[in-house]
């Protein structure tokens, strides 16, 4: 294990899209972004304790996931007539990035 540096929390925290939908917390990248520097300690805490200790919260790994009608297909009782969609928490995507 070695410390997770500063700049790779942050570099993977901005290297998040701001139009991405979150998940079930409802705390995006941009909100995270907006709030990076009063809550940067925390951050960058939050991240290194979970690297260490090899733990990724429960709450981080939970998706929010729906299905959509492909447009055009003829059978939607077909698999492949579906994309599948998962919301998954922000914070969860930064730690899986460093």
């Amino acid at each position: 294990y070695q410390d997770v540096s500063r700049e790779e929390v942050r570099t993977a925290l901005f290297a998040g899209s701001t139009k991405s939908t979150p998940g079930a917390s409802q705390i995006n990248y941009r909100l995270l972004q907006w709030a990076w520097n009063i809550c940067e300690d925390f951050i960058v805490a939050l991240i290194r304790l979970c690297a260490a200790m090899g733990f990724h919260p429960t709450m981080w790994k939970t998706a929010i996931a729906f299905a959509l009608r492909k447009p055009g297909k003829k059978d939607y009782g077909m698999p492949r007539a579906w994309r599948l969609i998962q919301l998954l928490e922000c914070m969860g995507k930064i730690l899986e990035r460093i």
